[in-house]
């Protein structure tokens, strides 16, 4: 109990550092994972399974606000998601 409660609260400062910068929430996690002894896969599967919800989060907000080009986004679409996939590591 005490482990998840450290791992809620790494969390919890992770996120504000995100939601403050914009960035760094996935490398504050993994490295946190990391020295307390979660190997290396579990770290990464962890932190990107959050990132999926904080990312589809940011997302929400920004269509909420109208503050997506769609324009650009149909321009880039057809190149960044063959490129995505291709890049994803197969299971």
């Amino acid at each position: 109990m005490t482990e998840f409660i450290l791992f809620a609260i790494v969390g919890f400062l992770a996120q504000a550092v995100d939601g403050a910068l914009g960035m760094a929430y996935g490398a504050i996690s993994s490295t946190v994972l990391l020295s307390f002894g979660v190997p290396p896969a579990q770290a990464s599967a962890a932190v990107h399974a959050a990132e999926v919800f904080t990312t589809a989060a940011s997302g929400t907000a920004h269509h909420y606000h109208r503050n997506i080009d769609w324009k650009l986004f149909w321009r880039l679409a057809p190149f960044g998601i063959p490129s995505a996939a291709a890049s994803a590591p197969s299971c």
